[in-house]
């Protein structure tokens, strides 16, 4: 079952940096999926992510003003190494990694039905760094697999087996291990 979590609440879903999708839209309506690892919570609010600037999400994001944040499970490996893949704008890498799509609920850009969360942002600000972009978002909403979810409403990060890449660009990636605690 789907938990919905309305507007700055679901930033709680992003607290330990795994690997994650970032699903956009093409001015064609075709969704984009791109597979990151660097990015930062900034504030309550706001996440951050290093976007090279030349990519189809990069363009995506500036032109549409909103993009979302999908959290894969372990179980979603080998689709990463599909979304990762240079796809063409007029085709999607969701429909070329065989996953299928939510509709968005505060934004129109749809999220991935088989990830274990998705948090839903709007365009903020852009700082050009290099040959990239750090992109800032505001959060406006987001939904959970409740049976990934801690009874504070975090992400339970061994019950949703989420990844974090390990050997960028190989697609290698660790899974939590111990917690110690202090």
């Amino acid at each position: 079952m789907i938990k919905d979590i309305p507007g700055k609440a679901a930033m709680r879903l992003l607290v330990t940096k795994p690997t994650m999708i970032i699903t956009t839209l093409h001015p064609s309506g075709v969704v984009n999926a791109g597979v990151f690892g660097a990015w930062t919570n900034l504030s309550g609010e706001h996440v951050g992510a290093a976007i090279h600037a030349g990519s189809h999400t990069y363009a995506n994001i500036l032109a549409r003003k909103e993009f979302v944040i999908n959290i894969p499970g372990a179980d979603l490996v080998k689709a990463l190494a599909v979304l990762a893949d240079d796809i063409p704008p007029e085709r999607s890498e969701v429909d070329e990694a065989g996953l299928t799509l939510r509709d968005g609920a505060a934004v129109k850009t749809p999220s991935i039905a088989e990830c274990a969360a998705a948090v839903e942002f709007t365009f903020d600000r852009e700082v050009a760094i290099g040959s990239h972009a750090f992109l800032v978002g505001k959060v406006a909403g987001g939904w959970a697999r409740e049976d990934c979810l801690d009874a504070d409403g975090r992400l339970n990060i061994f019950k949703a087996r989420v990844m974090k890449d390990f050997k960028y660009p190989q697609p290698l990636y660790v899974l939590p291990g111990e917690v110690v605690e202090g």
